[in-house]
């Protein structure tokens, strides 16, 4: 990885959290009381974002650089929901269904329990 790839990484990571950001701020703005309307919607949208852009790359019509600045700049700054999402998808299109579960699992049940922990850890001590 070269220094140009990691400015494409950097911008790309910026101006997509700047978007999370702005995103989650007008979609909060509706009434949806203690749910998370804007997470979602971020969530969401760079779920199908990066499933197109995944198209795109399969189809060579993204560059290598046009696809680290999207995909691994951008939509890493906007969501990593979507980066579990499809590789979750690979693992389930390339016939491993039980590493996809275990991922499954793994991100979404341990990283609960490891935020509660964190909660219960932080409030404990400081």
């Amino acid at each position: 990885m070269g220094g140009c790839d990691m400015v494409l990484v950097f911008v790309g990571g910026g101006l997509g959290a700047v978007c999370r950001f702005a995103v989650s701020c007008l979609m909060n703005r509706l009434p949806a009381g203690a749910f998370p309307v804007g997470t979602v919607a971020v969530n969401l949208a760079g779920c199908f974002l990066i499933g197109l852009c995944y198209a795109l790359v399969g189809g060579k019509l993204l560059t290598p650089s046009v696809r680290l600045f999207l995909m691994t700049g951008f939509l890493g700054g906007f969501t990593t929901f979507s980066a579990f999402s499809l590789e979750t998808v690979n693992a389930l299109k390339n016939g491993f269904a039980v590493l996809a579960l275990i991922n499954v699992a793994a991100s979404v049940v341990v990283g609960l329990l490891l935020a509660m922990l964190g909660i219960r850890v932080g409030s404990r001590f400081f």
